[in-house]
């Protein structure tokens, strides 16, 4: 009988240390806004794929209200085309041909986010606000004098501020006795300004390109799935979402309908993300390395707003991307948390002549209430 209460206890031990590490697995992973992170996808590399808080995604198991606050820096100051670094002599003859030579993008996003969840379901609402500065040489459709306009003479540049598309996310995980997987649906609001101008240089008071306004203007819808467990010391995470425009600034016919956008239309493309990661539970609840891998594959934006290729007629949009993506989240106490992550591109194959960053870099609180 003796022998029989130790195996019980070491059973009952062994199941505790195991929803332990199970319990801290999910309050980390209370780290993940969804899809295509806070802020609109400017271009193919401009949105943030990162997971940063799975409470939102019906992961935690923890019933009631939370909040998040993070920030994301994303500097795309480098040029690719397709997926190789262009040749001086390719961005000088598409510059000669009359295309746009986009310089630097800076966006920086500041979401605030509040979340709800039940027993088997629950719902987040997104607040994202965005700073983004732009930079650009030429006139788009003006061919320019190689001889006597060189890159740089007409160079242009944008700032702008503001409240960017709020996000409205539900979840159920009700399918599984666990709780571990579920659903993933939501909504993107058009609440982003989408109709700010150039403000210094040759296009100054001109409209801004639409994939680089604050706003999409369009109402999107958002579906996913995602699942997660632990093996031994380890978690794991695999969560896939798309993103479809249901409205845009285009009609039914394909014509413009946005008058105070430069009379021209946009819709932009489908994204879709599939995030994967792994955490280490062995240093205890306090601190819980992690890392992810992010993959993005951009669709074409479509309207008479998206620029072109003076070469290939194709959209500059889209691309498929990856990235993977370290990071550390620290428990404070007090149902407090604290992460960071940095994602590093390892594959990038975009639309015609982009912009890309060397790396997007995002920090966050997290507290549970």
């Amino acid at each position: 009988m003796k022998h029989a209460n130790i195996k019980l206890a070491a059973g009952l031990n062994t199941a505790r240390i195991s929803q332990q590490i199970r319990s801290t697995l999910v309050a980390s992973l209370t780290l993940a806004t969804l899809v295509s992170g806070s802020e609109a996808f400017a271009c193919a590399s401009c949105g943030c794929t990162l997971s940063t808080d799975w409470g939102s995604q019906g992961v935690s198991t923890k019933s009631g209200w939370s909040g998040d606050l993070s920030y994301t820096s994303i500097n795309q100051n480098q040029t690719i085309y397709g997926n190789s670094k262009p040749s001086a002599a390719l961005i000088q003859s598409l510059y000669a041909n009359g295309q746009e030579i986009e310089t630097n993008t800076n966006t920086q996003t500041t979401t605030a986010t509040i979340n709800f969840n039940g027993e088997t379901g629950g719902v987040s609402l997104q607040l994202p606000y965005i700073y983004r500065t732009h930079g650009t040489d030429g006139v788009a459709g003006q061919p320019n004098d190689a001889a006597a306009q060189s890159l740089g003479a007409n160079y242009t540049e944008s700032s702008a501020s503001g409240i960017g598309d709020i996000r409205l996310i539900g979840h159920y995980n009700g399918f599984s006795g666990d709780k571990t997987a579920g659903i993933i649906f939501g909504v993107k609001l058009p609440t982003g300004d989408y109709n700010a101008n150039f403000t210094t240089g040759v296009n100054a008071r001109q409209t801004l390109d639409p994939g680089l306004q604050l706003g999409t203007g369009s109402t999107d819808y958002i579906l996913g799935a995602y699942t997660s467990g632990t093996i031994s010391t380890y978690g794991w995470f695999v969560q896939g979402t798309v993103q479809h425009a249901l409205t845009g600034l285009i009609n039914e016919a394909g014509g413009p309908s946005n008058a105070a956008n430069g009379g021209s239309s946009y819709r932009p493309g489908d994204a879709y993300v599939l995030n994967s990661g792994i955490r280490y539970a062995g240093f205890g609840s306090m601190f819980s390395p992690m890392l992810q891998l992010n993959l993005v594959h951009r669709e074409y934006d479509q309207g008479t707003g998206v620029p072109t290729d003076v070469f290939t007629g194709s959209p500059i949009s889209g691309g498929n991307l990856a990235y993977l993506s370290p990071g550390l989240s620290v428990r404070l106490g007090g149902g407090t948390s604290v992460y960071g992550f940095v994602q590093v591109p390892i594959y990038q194959n975009v639309g015609s002549l982009q912009l890309v960053p060397q790396y997007i870099a995002s920090v966050g609180v997290h507290q549970n209430f």
